[in-house]
């Protein structure tokens, strides 16, 4: 009897662990791309990285709408520059992780550490993150803010 009920105890203690470990693994996934992405947008600032070079960076983070997106935003704004800010740093924590396939959503916090023309600055927002694994790798699909 004790032994059955240490079993049980030990299956929903691992199951807890996979299903924890993954969640963990997927927020860990989305902030490294997060941040691939952020560093491409911050390499606009450079005279000579232009739209294929964008594009390749891009298409190794994204995929979908969010690389289209991306693309057509990266045209306008080397067209027309505007203030733009620099993302030092990023840090996203995760509040909900549903995984549907081969897709997943994930809601969560990111605090921004950006650098402006006159100074640094911090903020804060909430947001709606889908990936997508695709021939073994993860792309980001779609980032919305939440309000």
């Amino acid at each position: 009897m004790k032994k059955g009920i240490l079993y049980i105890i030990a299956s929903i203690l691992l199951i807890s662990v996979i299903a924890f470990g993954d969640s963990e693994d997927l927020s860990t996934l989305c902030e490294e791309l997060l941040i691939k992405r952020a560093e491409a947008w911050n390499k606009i600032f450079t005279e000579d990285y232009n739209y294929e070079m964008f594009y390749d960076d891009m298409n190794a983070i994204a995929s979908g709408k969010l690389l289209e997106e991306d693309l057509e935003t990266f045209i306008y704004l080397k067209e027309y520059p505007t203030d733009m800010e620099r993302v030092i740093s990023l840090d996203f924590t995760w509040q909900r992780i549903e995984k549907i396939g081969s897709n997943a959503v994930l809601e969560g916090k990111i605090l921004w550490n950006l650098e402006g023309q006159e100074s640094f600055e911090s903020m804060e927002g909430y947001y709606r993150i889908e990936m997508m694994k695709h021939k073994g790798n993860w792309y980001l699909l779609d980032f919305q803010p939440i309000e």
